[in-house]
Order: C-alpha cells, then sequence, then structure tokens
C-alpha cells in the first residue's frame, strides 16, 4: 500500500515537473523567436560623408534580427528624403534618425540651389515692406540713385530686379526647401506654415534673397551707392515681368522744372578751448 502510494507521488512529481520544463522551454522558444525574428531596416549603400543630402540611392534594406536593430533606426525611404547626414554612415551602418538633420537644422547653405548665392540686403521699417517679407515669398527689389549736384536734385528710382526669392527675414530662415530649380521661370520653392512668428515685437533688419552670381554682384553695387528698397509681391502673381520705365523726380511728380538741391545741414566746428 505504502509502496503504491510513493509510486503515485512519484508520477505526480514526475508529470509537474514535466509541465513545468514544457511551459519553460516553450517561453524560451519564444522569447528566442522574438529576439531573432527578422526585421527590414535601412543601411548604408556606401560610405555617406557628413553635411551631404540623403536620397533613395545611398541606402538599401537588410533583415536584422530583431536583437541587433538599433534604437532610432529608420524603416521607410521617406523618412531620410530631403535629410542631411550630420555624421558620417558607413557603408552596411544602419540609418539611425540621431544622425540626421532636417534642412532647417543644417543652415541656410542647403537650402540654396546649384547656380544661385545667397544675398542678404539690409532694410529697415519702411524699406523692408513693414515686416512684411517672410521666408517664401518673391519681392522685387528697388533703388533710389543721386545724380545731382549741390545746384540741383537728380535723384533716379529704378527696379533691378522683379520675382527674387526670399530665402530669409532676419535670423528666420522659414521652413521652405527647394525642389528641382532650374531657374526662377519654373519657380518653385515648396513652403510649409511656420508656426512661430518671428517679427513678433520687432522688425529685422536685413532680408536674404536667392540670386544668380551675375545679379549678386549688381545688387552689391548698387546696395552701396543707392538706397535700395523691397516691394511685396502676390502669391497669386506667379513669374510675371512688368516692363517698368525709369523714374525721374520731375516724371514721377510731373513737374518738369528742376528742382533744388536741399541745403546741406550747417555745422561748426569745436576745438578744444574754444566755444
Amino acid at each position: 500500500m505504502k509502496n503504491r502510494r510513493a509510486l503515485i507521488y512519484s508520477m505526480i512529481a514526475a508529470v509537474l515537473a514535466l509541465m513545468f520544463q514544457c511551459s519553460y522551454i516553450q517561453k524560451r522558444e519564444e522569447q528566442l523567436r522574438g529576439d531573432y525574428e527578422l526585421i527590414e531596416v535601412m543601411v548604408a549603400k556606401r560610405n555617406i560623408p557628413k553635411d551631404f543630402k540623403l536620397d533613395e540611392t545611398m541606402v538599401t534594406f537588410e533583415k536584422i534580427p530583431k536583437k541587433y536593430v538599433q534604437p532610432k533606426a529608420l524603416h521607410k525611404i521617406d523618412e531620410i528624403l530631403g535629410q542631411i547626414s550630420g555624421s558620417t554612415i558607413f557603408e552596411g551602418e544602419q540609418v539611425i534618425s540621431t544622425k540626421l538633420l532636417s534642412i532647417e537644422d543644417a543652415g541656410l547653405a542647403f537650402k540654396i540651389p546649384k547656380g544661385y548665392r545667397a544675398f542678404a540686403v539690409a532694410v529697415d521699417e519702411i524699406s523692408g515692406v513693414g515686416g512684411h517679407v517672410r521666408p517664401g515669398n518673391y519681392v522685387d527689389v528697388m533703388g533710389i540713385f543721386d545724380f545731382g549736384d549741390e545746384r540741383k536734385q537728380d535723384q533716379r528710382g529704378v527696379t533691378l530686379l522683379q520675382n527674387v526669392y526670399v530665402l530669409a527675414a532676419g535670423e528666420d530662415l522659414g521652413q521652405a526647401v527647394p525642389v528641382n530649380i532650374s531657374g526662377r521661370d519654373e519657380g518653385l520653392l515648396e513652403q510649409k506654415a511656420n508656426e512661430d512668428d518671428p517679427f513678433k515685437g520687432g522688425v529685422y533688419k536685413s532680408v536674404t534673397v536667392m540670386l544668380t552670381p551675375d545679379e549678386a554682384q549688381k545688387v552689391m553695387l548698387a546696395q552701396e551707392v543707392g538706397a535700395l528698397t523691397m516691394s511685396l509681391r502676390s502669391l497669386w502673381e506667379g513669374n510675371t515681368q512688368v516692363p517698368l520705365e525709369k523714374v525721374s523726380v520731375n516724371t514721377a511728380i510731373g513737374i518738369p522744372e528742376k528742382l533744388k538741391a536741399k541745403p546741406r545741414a550747417e555745422y561748426r566746428e569745436i576745438r578744444a578751448g574754444q566755444y
């Protein structure tokens, strides 16, 4: 009787041990399957240097065990388009978001299409259209130049450039990203709304525009010898070029007589010890 009872207890213990062992093995198998489940991740097809704009030709996809997938690893091609490499990404290395920068974070140089230059024009509240010029807008650049002398005034106004793209207003670069720019005729840049208004509480002192090298030379000289101002173009106007004539003071006010030059401000030289 005692032997039978001991046998039964032994059998129950063996069954329980077998159940626990099977449960452990099943859980361990699930854990191992989870760790080594194949996940498709993006890897560099070749060495990508720092400060390089990424596109789909630079990456490929590989299946890697889940255990070895790095945190912040990217899985979709859309996640890298237009991004800049913040550091070198080596061939075969997983592409992770912490190594990438947006164009806005990378700086102004990445927003300038090939063949163009960024040029800053000094403005104040009047010449800067009251602070209403925003990145992504288009402006006309005008100038006033004085050809007069002490006997007469001879100021002339001219529109130097029309339909000029604004890259930045003050320090604000906006959210614009260049796409397929081969000239302003094809015009051009995507814009995204900037939620923060950087112009509240003050007017910027410069507007940075996108010019060809030839245009940049002309505006540089014009800014040194005359007074430049801007006029803001409608977003619905498109790339229109309005034929304009050069304007003088006489044609502007409709009076043909010559104007006297403004008298220069009188000043008195004061030397040490004199009144």
